[in-house]
């Protein structure tokens, strides 16, 4: 008993589950109780216990089937001997047979492949021989997201509870704030009565905070992969922003505010995406000049606006004043009348201020610039804001 759950988690763990000793532990007094009599119960609740990720699925149940093997009964075969050669299989063979029993061999193959084939576009869940080359949720997390070069259902799996997580973490920062905070000028007029000594305390009420977030994002080609992502990602998060506009930009600016008031994501995707293209907005390129300016025409910024810019501040075809583009002076404003403005840079550090790049710029304006091309940056970001 010991042999067989020690030989699952050994192999589980080959296989990059992460099996630990109190896993372990529980699984030995489950198969204890559980016993091999119901070999089914048994996988389930081994599955409960070792299974993290859906996805792991199919490599539990591959390996607890090798440990959990049903022995083979065993065959009494009692020779005759008065049987002939060609019984036994020690006669002469017929190429016929031969040749009949390779069809089927090959039929059954191609069947096989027929079956995997409908497996894989019916389910969701990936086959063994798939499970392999799949990353886990911790490493799609982290993985930069300008160099995916395809899309993995799982992150807009991960892209959904990211932005429920911030909502929750920012609705509770919330009432934390506001639930402890101490009126003093009530506390003391309430407290006249104990001679000033402060034995009933008044607590404030959360004050209104009328803090309006506007979110600008950079849709031309090289940043038109990530802005989906941060779309997704404040499409679940929305709750979490009372006061919010959502805009993109290439070489002019569309509002999608109205886009993330729809009830499903895939919805919501789709209105943003007919928008673009009525707007002819599909693999454009950044004018950040006039992208700025009707920025600053649509969103009336003042000062209590927080601007979010998600771009590679590259200005491709912006027009340039002494050789400095003219968009630099539109940050500059932009700085000037909102509380703050912030730019999310997916490029590398190592690639600003490199050719036509003005994160250096930008800076000296007044923005405040930083590097954000994975899931976990751009939602412990959101969540901090």
């Amino acid at each position: 008993m010991i042999k067989k759950i020690v030989r699952l988690s050994a192999d589980l763990r080959k296989e990059g589950l992460p099996v630990s000793v109190r896993s372990t532990q529980s699984a030995m007094e489950i198969y204890q109780n559980l016993g091999d009599g119901d070999r089914n119960l048994l996988k389930t609740a081994l599955m409960a216990i070792y299974v993290k990720d859906r996805y792991d699925i199919p490599k539990f149940l591959k390996i607890f089937d090798e440990v959990f093997r049903a022995p083979e009964p065993e065959k009494n075969v009692v020779e005759d001997p008065n049987r002939g050669k060609a019984y036994k299989g020690t006669g002469p063979k017929s190429n016929k047979y031969v040749i009949k029993k390779q069809n089927t061999i090959g039929k059954n193959i191609q069947k096989e492949k027929i079956n995997n084939e409908k497996l894989k576009m019916l389910s969701g869940q990936p086959l063994l021989e798939e499970a392999k080359k799949l990353e886990r949720d911790g490493e799609l997390m982290n993985k930069d997201l300008t160099k995916l070069n395809r899309f993995d259902p799982r992150m807009l799996e991960i892209c959904q509870r990211l932005g429920k997580r911030i909502a929750n973490k920012r609705s509770r920062r919330k009432i934390q704030a506001s639930s402890h905070k101490i009126d003093m000028r009530r506390t003391m007029r309430a407290n006249l009565k104990y001679g000033g000594v402060p034995l009933e305390l008044v607590k404030a009420k959360p004050r209104p905070h009328k803090n309006e977030h506007l979110f600008l994002n950079d849709i031309s080609g090289s940043c038109e992969w990530i802005s989906s992502w941060f779309f997704m990602l404040m499409f679940s998060a929305q709750t979490a922003f009372k006061r919010s506009r959502t805009f993109e930009f290439d070489n002019k600016v569309i509002e999608t505010t109205k886009a993330l008031k729809e009830e499903y994501l895939i919805d919501s995707f789709v209105k943003v995406k007919d928008m673009r293209i009525k707007n002819m907005m599909v693999h454009g390129t950044s004018d950040m000049y006039s992208a700025f300016k009707q920025f600053q025409e649509k969103a009336n910024i003042n000062n209590k606006s927080y601007v979010i810019i998600l771009s590679d501040c590259r200005d491709w075809a912006g027009p340039k004043v002494n050789g400095v583009p003219a968009s630099v002076e539109l940050v500059g404003e932009m700085v000037r009348d909102a509380k703050k403005v912030i730019i999310l840079n997916p490029e590398d550090r190592n690639k600003w201020d490199i050719v036509d790049s003005c994160v250096s710029l930008y800076e000296d304006a007044g923005a405040q610039v930083f590097e954000v091309n994975t899931l976990n940056q751009l939602a412990h970001f959101v969540e901090q804001m």
